[in-house]
C-alpha cells in the first residue's frame, strides 16, 4: 500500500492525529521506497564492489541520493514514520537497528577481524553488511563517542559506495552532530558525505506525543515526597517476591556486578551505573539480562557533570530500545535532573523517554 494511504488509514481509525510534518516525511519515504524497488528490479544493489576496490584515489559518490535523514525534536513521530516505511518494504534484505547497537556490533566485528590480522577490516565488515542487506534503518542517530566519530566517515563511505540505502532518525541536523566534540574537525568530512548522499527532512511539530499517552499510575518517585521511598520499596518487594541474589555479568574481560537481582529485576544505584566508566556496550549487555530496572538515588547533575549525564542518556536509550521497564527513585522530576550542560539538548530526549516509561502501559508496541 502507498505509505500516504496507509498513514491516512491509521488516522481514520483514530490511532494517530493528522500531522503535516509527518506527512511530508512520508512523502519523501514513498520516493525512497520506489527507488528501492527500482534498484531491486535492476539488481543494482547486488553488484560487486570490485570496481571500487580497484579504483585509485577517492572516487566520486555521484549525485544520486541513497536514503533519507529525518531530524527533529523529541517525541514528534520520526520513529513511528520510519516504522511504517520499514514494514512496507517487502524485501527481506533489510534491517532496523538502534544506532548504538549497530556501532557496538561494528566494533565487536572490527576487534575479531583485527585479531585475525586481516587487512582493511572496515572494508571487510562493510562487504559483509552489503552481502546481507540493501536497506539499513537507524534510530536515534547521534555521535557522542570519539571512537565512533573517527571511524563513521569511512564506514558510511564504504556502504554508500556499495549501494546501500540508509534511512535514519535523529534529534539533530547533520551539521549539529558531534557539536563541540573532541577533534571535531576530523569529523566534518563525514557531515559533508552524509548531506551529499541522503535527503535531509525535518520532522518537528513542536509537540511531544509521548506525554499525552501517560496514565495516572506511576513508576517514577521523587525523594521530596514523604512516601516516595516506601512506594519504591513496595514495588521492588512485589516484583522480586522470593528474594534476590548477586549476578555478575562478564564480557570483554570486564564485569558488572548486580548485587540485587531477582525474578528478572535488578535494583542498583545511579552511582553504580552512571558514575562509573561504563559505556553503551555495558548498558546493552545489561538489557540482555534484565526485564525491570530499579534505579535509585538519581541526583541533580551540575553543568560540569557532562560525562555522567552522557552515560545516563546512553542508559535510558538502551533501556528504551530494549523495552525494559524502569522504576526510579530520584531527587527531582526528570526535567530537573540535568538542566544545563554540554548535553542539554540530548537530555531533552532522555526526559521525554523517562516520562513515557513511567506510565503503567509501558512498554507499548509502538513506543518510539
Amino acid at each position: 500500500m502507498d505509505l500516504i494511504k496507509r498513514y491516512h488509514a491509521i488516522i481514520s481509525k483514530g490511532d494517530l492525529e493528522p500531522d503535516k510534518s509527518q506527512e511530508q516525511a512520508i512523502k519523501h519515504l514513498n520516493i525512497v521506497k520506489d527507488e528501492i524497488l527500482e534498484l531491486k528490479n535492476s539488481r543494482a544493489t547486488k553488484r560487486s564492489l570490485s570496481r571500487f576496490f580497484k579504483a585509485r584515489g577517492t572516487p566520486s559518490l555521484g549525485s544520486t541520493k541513497k536514503g533519507l535523514y529525518m531530524f527533529g525534536g523529541v517525541g514528534t513521530g520520526k520513529s513511528m514514520v520510519m516504522d511504517l516505511f520499514f514494514e512496507s518494504v517487502t524485501s527481506s534484505r533489510k534491517r532496523r537497528v538502534h544506532f548504538h547497537a549497530f556501532m557496538y556490533e561494528f566494533h565487536e566485528r572490527l576487534k575479531n577481524i583485527r585479531v585475525m590480522r586481516k587487512k582493511d577490516p572496515v572494508r571487510i565488515i562493510c562487504q559483509e553488511i552489503l552481502n546481507e542487506i540493501d536497506l539499513l534503518c537507524f534510530d536515534e542517530f547521534q555521535i557522542i563517542d570519539i571512537t565512533d566519530a573517527m571511524i563513521i566517515g569511512r564506514l558510511f563511505q564504504e556502504l554508500f559506495f556499495g549501494g546501500l540505502t540508509v534511512v535514519t532518525t535523529s534529534n539533530f541536523h547533520p551539521e549539529e552532530l558531534y557539536k563541540d566534540g573532541l577533534n571535531r574537525g576530523l569529523f566534518l568530512p563525514f557531515i559533508t558525505l552524509l548531506m551529499k548522499n541522503v535527503e535531509i527532512v525535518e520532522v518537528d511539530n513542536q509537540k511531544d506525543y509521548r506525554n499525552g499517552k501517560l496514565r495516572k499510575e506511576d513508576s517514577y518517585f521523587c525523594e521530596e515526597e514523604v512516601t516516595a521511598a516506601v512506594r519504591f520499596n513496595r514495588i521492588w518487594e512485589d516484583v522480586v517476591d522470593h528474594g534476590t541474589q548477586e549476578l555478575i555479568l562478564h564480557y570483554q574481560g570486564r564485569e558488572l556486578k548486580l548485587q540485587n537481582y531477582g525474578n528478572g529485576a535488578c535494583r542498583i544505584s545511579f552511582q553504580e551505573l552512571c558514575e562509573q566508566p561504563l559505556s553503551a556496550v555495558d548498558y546493552l549487555n545489561l538489557c540482555n539480562h534484565i526485564k525491570v530496572l530499579f534505579l535509585e538515588n538519581i541526583p541533580i547533575l551540575s553543568n560540569s557533570q557532562n560525562d555522567i549525564a552522557r552515560r545516563f542518556i546512553l542508559l535510558i536509550d538502551s533501556l528504551y530500545e530494549a523495552k525494559i521497564r524502569i522504576v526510579c527513585l530520584s531527587a527531582v522530576e526528570p526535567e530537573g535532573i540535568y538542566s544545563s550542560g554540554r548535553f542539554k539538548k540530548e537530555f531533552a530526549r532522555t526526559v521525554s523517554r523517562l516520562n513515557e516509561m513511567r506510565g503503567d502501559d509501558w512498554p507499548r508496541e509502538n513506543n518510539r
